[in-house]
């Protein structure tokens, strides 16, 4: 006997078990869902189309607020997913539209914001040279040359498409992770509960709380070999044959060996992952149901060879990676020997209510997650599903102490990893609640939700809306848009124009190898898109009204001095040494007009360059 509405209806229609009145009934409940949902959609997107565009015309002042509304409106379809099994074309426009959000947002059409401008820059040495040299790139780009993978795809396909490096680079790694991302977190949510917690998980995904999601850097490329080597696991553990077990295991060297060679916070993290993982599976019951022994081969395979890189390679940049914890770890236990001001700067662009959303969003993912994990280990569920769970959630949790501290970055960007295993089981969560029996069974939970099964299903969908509103948050991408003009800094993706690439390109061709010493949006402009090389210390050359003894130290003949017209309107950030309290005096930005040691070079609308051309009035420097 089959049940009405099922996908045996008709047989059941044919034996009389149901009527056709109440077939069409629920074909019409399904349809008029679907409708309301692409409707509510529909207007998320004509919402966000007019905020891009005014933003990317100029148009100041729309509320922040409102543009995460309108990424929960555009996401609707997925909350279907909370009632039945959506349909997965309807999914396909908001996650594009997400996932496609830095190139779309691109102010001026070419890469923007310092991270992607300096990968971008080991980009164009791959091409200039045909030759992966460690260590031999520029500023920032110096440590991305040690991870090349990704890079090297990216001008592979920038050299056989053929297209403009500046806009290849913007639109190449944002739609590979389009096509990766996506599906492997579906993927997660398939293999662990089912396809409508998949549906809600890809939903969370498409909220994660990382500053850098979907900006083009390494960590982009870092989270699809993560992403592919976790399912390796996955394949492999719920492997039957002895050969689909091989397979499983060669594919997780090799996509393993990938995270090693295209980051280094992917590589530390997925080690961490790994290790947690052998610890987990010594219970008697895990070595039953598991191929362990395998599972730590692979294990010790990736650790060994991501200490071997290290050792190679990579060292000095692990040693400093290292430092930087520990001094931030430092300061969190004992703040009252940390130096003034190293505390967290989110309110740089944050207000309070955003920086209480953001960090909202991040515990309701972990006790979402959280709860199904306990869930689980009382059911007595597969190990291994469990373990993850497990490692996912105390990596979100063992990191929050952190959004306090200068590595905020830290938690606000561990969730891409995370991620993968947290989302579908804070979605395993939401589906539960969303279910009029969990609420009949719960003697405590209120009348309510026990008799009206509406409420509930309206209550997870305003706490899967508010985590995708608040962790969209965190991204970079546009956040320069929102930014009041006084909390700016010279480096804004938004003042990277014309005129900035065009002096680029023109002192590419005329300067000859003095370094050059300016702000962050002149080592973007020069070092990024050229190839001129900047050096740390420009403090002291920028910092007094006259060229003193310590800035002549720094300064030779042949080095370039570049001034932009924004450093006496906002505050300047230098290479290595942060913002600048205040912008600059005239006094500060004009006294190499007046210094006989220099040459005026080049003049536009942006950019003032001078040149050395005496050597320092000072005696040599020790």
């Amino acid at each position: 006997m089959f049940a009405c509405g099922t996908p045996h209806a008709a047989e059941s229609l044919r034996l009389g078990e149901c009527s056709v009145e109440v077939l069409q009934a629920r074909v019409e409940r399904r349809a008029f869902l679907d409708i309301v949902s692409l409707a509510v959609s529909l207007l998320g997107f004509i919402g966000l189309i007019f905020v891009v565009w005014q933003m990317k015309t100029g148009v100041f002042g729309t509320p922040r607020a409102l543009y995460l509304l309108f990424i929960g409106m555009a996401c609707a379809p997925f909350y279907v997913a909370f009632v039945r099994i959506p349909k997965i074309p309807f999914l396909l426009p908001p996650v594009i539209a997400l996932f496609l959000l830095y190139p779309i947002g691109a102010p001026h059409g070419v890469v923007y914001s310092t991270d992607p401008i300096f990968n971008f820059s080991f980009t164009q040495d791959l091409l200039r040279t045909g030759f992966w040299a460690p260590g031999a790139s520029n500023a920032f780009a110096t440590t991305y040359s040690f991870y090349p993978i990704g890079n090297v795809f990216v001008g592979y396909v920038i050299l056989n498409a053929p297209l403009p490096p500046d806009i290849g680079y913007l639109w190449i790694e944002p739609v590979l992770r389009l096509l990766a991302i996506p599906a492997s977190v579906y993927a997660f949510g398939r293999r662990l509960f089912g396809p409508r917690t998949a549906a809600i998980g890809v939903l969370l995904y498409l909220g994660t709380p990382s500053i850098l999601f979907n900006d083009a850097v390494q960590q982009g490329f870092g989270t699809i070999f993560f992403a592919l080597s976790l399912l390796a696991l996955f394949m492999l553990v719920q492997a039957v044959g002895l050969a689909a077990q091989r397979r499983a295991m060669v594919l997780f060297a090799v996509v393993s060996t990938g995270i090693v060679m295209t980051h280094h916070l992917s590589s530390y993290v997925f080690a961490f992952w790994v290790t947690a993982l052998g610890f987990l599976m010594v219970p008697r019951r895990a070595r039953k149901l598991l191929p362990v022994l395998r599972l730590i081969v692979l294990f010790a395979y990736f650790v060994v060879a991501l200490l071997v890189y290290i050792d190679i390679l990579t060292k000095a940049i692990f040693l400093i990676h290292e430092s930087t914890l520990t001094a931030a770890l430092r300061n969190l236990i004992a703040p009252e020997t940390a130096a003034s001001g190293s505390g967290s700067n989110l309110g740089r662009t944050f207000t309070q209510i955003e920086i209480g959303w953001l960090v909202a969003t991040l515990i309701g993912l972990f006790v979402l997650a959280f709860s199904t994990a306990v869930r689980h280990r009382a059911t007595r569920h597969n190990p291994f599903d469990l373990a993850n769970g497990i490692v996912a959630s105390f990596l979100v949790f063992v990191t929050l102490p952190l959004v306090v501290t200068p590595l905020n970055y830290v938690p606000l960007r561990i969730n891409e990893y995370a991620g993968f295993i947290v989302m579908p089981f804070a979605a395993a969560t939401l589906i539960r609640w969303a279910r009029s029996d969990f609420w009949k069974s719960a003697r405590r939970a209120p009348q309510v939700l026990r008799e009206r099964p509406w409420i509930p299903r309206l209550v997870v969908v305003a706490i899967a809306g508010g985590i995708v509103m608040g962790g969209n948050l965190a991204p970079i991408t546009l956040r320069g848009y929102f930014e009041s003009f006084n909390s700016r800094a010279t480096d804004s993706p938004l003042y990277l124009g014309v005129d900035s690439i065009r002096v680029s390109d023109w002192a590419t061709d005329h300067f000859g190898d003095g370094r050059m010493w300016g702000d962050q949006l002149t080592n973007d402009v020069f070092a990024g898109f050229g190839f001129m090389p900047i050096e740390f210390g420009a403090t002291r050359i920028f910092g007094g009204t006259v060229l003193n003894e310590s800035a002549w130290c720094l300064l030779h003949v042949g080095d370039y001095v570049a001034v932009d017209y924004l450093m006496t309107i906002l505050r300047p950030n230098f290479f290595h040494e942060g913002l600048w309290p205040t912008p600059m005096s005239a006094a500060q930005v004009g006294k190499f007009a007046t210094d006989s040691h220099f040459g005026l070079v080049y003049k536009d609308a942006t950019f003032t360059i001078y040149r050395v051309m005496i050597p320092s009035p000072y005696p040599p420097c020790r």
